[in-house]
């Protein structure tokens, strides 16, 4: 089964790598609040514990454009056309659901998959639900087929059933609109919410962390080309988000520290602006590629 494994996979790996450094990091001192703009150090231990989210935020998020883009090649009952990241091994006991519909002009996908130890005990379930709509000229269309517009919902959540030990979970839904899909130069807006959950337990404390991030896609360009088709590879726009983080120690009260981020494309490349209080951050790097 496919279903985004290797983003989860990664995405455990990362927040476990953010706890360490919060842990450092983390304290009462929520930054001056005068007039003055500060600069802030790209070694601070909290921002580089944020930046590391802010980074897989963003990969996440090319992610499900591509994701979305592969489903214009069709959806059908059954499965017969399914876009890749929906296969599942039909011989895997631990698919709990797989199922598409065509309700009301959305196409609707929806996976359960629940894995097992080996004593068959379930230790953690993920759920997808897509619903995928065509459209032209504004009215919406069973097929793909000379149709402009394409409306993506993604839901996919990850939970444990034992939150007495150290877990991860999270919950997460976007909501993008792909514009001029008749042309060589798409446009994508939209929104994502991620809402991620983790708890600590170590030899003489627990510790809990909650993420909150509330983002809009702003004018995000896609090119296609004769030669590989759509690219999910942004050539420009933007996304804006609201980063919340929530930390506490034992029974100690909770941290709560407010960012806010722009990230602007430009071609692959990606130039962000991070900002708590009055101290900002600034850093760029490349994200993905574009074909020529």
């Amino acid at each position: 089964m496919r279903l985004q494994k290797r983003v989860l996979v990664s995405g455990l790996a990362a927040l476990f790598g953010v706890m360490v450094m919060l842990m450092v990091g983390c304290g009462d001192d929520e930054g001056t609040t005068g007039p003055t703009t500060i600069t802030g150090q790209l070694d601070d231990p909290e921002f580089v514990a944020v930046r590391s989210q802010i980074d897989d935020f963003v990969d996440s998020t090319v992610s499900f454009l591509k994701n979305g883009l592969n489903t214009i090649d069709g959806i059908s009952d059954g499965g017969v056309i399914i876009p890749p990241q929906y296969i599942v091994d039909p011989e895997d006991q631990n698919v709990n659901l797989f199922d598409t519909s065509y309700v009301n002009g959305w196409h609707v996908i929806r996976i359960i998959y629940t894995h097992r130890n080996q004593s068959e005990q379930a230790v953690w379930q993920t759920e997808l639900t897509d619903s995928i709509q065509y459209k032209k000229n504004g009215v919406a269309q069973e097929t793909w087929v000379d149709r402009d517009q394409l409306l993506y919902r993604h839901h996919w959540s990850f939970d444990v059933f034992d939150t007495t030990v150290s877990y991860f979970a999270f919950d997460d839904h976007a909501d993008f609109t792909f514009d001029d899909l008749n042309t060589t130069a798409a446009t994508v807006t939209g929104s994502r919410e991620l809402n991620v959950h983790a708890k600590q337990v170590t030899v003489d404390s627990t510790l809990w962390w909650d993420f909150t991030f509330t983002s809009d896609v702003n004018n995000i360009t896609l090119k296609r080309s004769a030669f590989t088709g759509w690219s999910q590879c942004p050539t420009g726009g933007s996304v804006s988000a609201e980063i919340v983080m929530v930390y506490q120690k034992d029974d100690d009260d909770p941290i709560t520290t407010t960012w806010n981020v722009t990230v602007t494309f430009n071609n692959g490349a990606v130039a962000a602006s991070v900002t708590r209080g009055n101290t900002v951050w600034s850093y760029s790097g490349d994200v993905c590629d574009v074909p020529q």
